[in-house]
C-alpha cells in the first residue's frame, strides 16, 4: 500500500504481524490522504465535507448533535457551524418545539454541494472497500466496534456518541 507520501510503513518495515493499532493508524492516515484532496476539490476542509454529508442525510441536527456525531468538542463544532453559515452553506433555524434551540439545515447553496459531496463520498467508500466481500466488510465493522468498546472500557470512557453509534458511522473519519 502506497500513499502520496511514499510507501506505507508496512512496506518499509518488515513486521511479523502488524498490530491492530498500527493497522488502524495506517487506515486513518490513508483515509486522510484520500478524503483531504476530495474535500479540497469542493473547496472544503475535511470537517466541512463530512458536516455537509451528515446534514444531507440527517437534516435538522442541533449544532451540538452534529459536533457529537463528528466526534468534535463543542468549541470545534461551533467553529465548524459558524464557518459553514458564513459561507452560506447551512442555515440555523429555531427548533419548533424549543425556540431556544437551533436546528441546522442545508441552504439553497449548500444542498447541491452536499449532493456532490455525497456522490464523492459514495465513490470513496466503494473504492476503499474494493475487493472486499460484504461479509468481510461487516466483519470489519463488527470487529472495529468491539475494539472501540473494549478500548473505551479500558479508558473508562464512553465509546462513541449515541448518534454515531446509532448510525454505524465513525464520524468524520469517513
Amino acid at each position: 500500500m502506497t500513499s502520496p507520501r511514499g510507501p506505507a510503513f508496512t512496506d518499509r518495515v518488515a513486521l511479523p504481524e502488524p498490530s491492530i493499532g498500527l493497522l488502524v493508524l495506517l487506515a486513518r492516515h490513508g483515509i486522510r490522504d484520500v478524503v483531504g484532496p476530495r474535500a479540497g476539490r469542493h473547496r472544503l476542509t475535511v470537517q466541512q465535507f463530512w458536516a455537509l454529508y451528515w446534514l444531507l442525510h440527517q437534516p435538522g441536527l442541533a449544532p451540538g448533535e452534529l459536533a457529537a456525531a463528528m466526534l468534535l468538542d463543542p468549541p470545534a463544532g461551533s467553529r465548524l457551524v459558524s464557518e459553514l453559515a458564513k459561507r452560506k452553506l447551512v442555515e440555523a433555524r429555531p427548533d419548533r418545539a424549543d425556540r431556544r434551540r437551533a436546528r441546522l439545515f442545508l441552504s439553497e447553496k449548500g444542498e447541491p454541494l452536499a449532493r456532490r459531496v455525497a456522490e464523492d463520498a459514495a465513490r470513496y467508500h466503494a473504492e476503499s472497500l474494493r475487493g472486499m466481500e460484504p461479509a468481510e466488510v461487516e466483519a470489519l465493522r463488527s470487529g472495529l466496534r468491539k475494539l472501540i468498546d473494549n478500548l473505551a472500557e479500558l479508558a473508562g470512557a464512553p465509546a462513541q456518541p449515541a448518534a454515531a453509534r446509532r448510525n454505524g458511522r465513525g464520524a468524520r473519519a469517513g
